[in-house]
């Protein structure tokens, strides 16, 4: 008879602020860790996202190209692309490295409130419900999903 393995130890949580980043863009509507946890992204009200190294605080690239303020982001798992929508009815993909947006989606009736990457980053959903806290979901907006090219060309 095997017996079962031992539960893990819960993780302990921060007990302490380590560091503040001024992000300089107004309102911050979202944080997002990277998938290893390395980088972060922010979303501003002042129409940009930027990439952070929080461990040493420093920006280290600021992408513009909505044309409204940006409420959510994520990043691939390759860390090679990042998908983000906003108020201005878009969710656009951007190339990391260059700043430049790929390919911007259009379709949403509203202002996107959610987006994010399937496991692949072959394909982002985006939604216009709020989540967790935010209040109710709109039922009557479906998520939408949007096929990323495997060579997207530029806007």
């Amino acid at each position: 008879m095997a017996f079962p393995l031992p539960r893990p130890a819960r993780p302990e949580l921060p007990q302490r602020r380590v560091r503040a980043l001024e992000c300089g863009q107004g309102a911050v509507r979202a944080v997002r860790f990277n998938v290893d946890g390395n980088y972060c992204l922010t979303c501003g009200s002042d129409k940009t996202l930027k990439l952070w190294n929080p461990h040493k605080g420093t920006a280290l690239r600021s992408y513009q190209g909505h044309g409204y303020e940006v409420l959510d982001a994520a990043g691939s798992f390759d860390n090679g692309h990042l998908c983000s929508c906003s108020a201005d009815k878009t969710v656009a993909l951007w190339d990391v490295a260059t700043g430049q947006v790929l390919r911007k989606y259009r379709g949403h009736a509203g202002k996107v409130n959610c987006v994010q990457f399937n496991e692949e980053a072959t394909i982002i959903v985006s939604g216009k419900g709020v989540g967790f806290g935010g209040g109710p979901v709109n039922t009557r907006a479906p998520p939408m999903f949007w096929m990323r090219p495997r060579t997207a060309s530029p806007v």
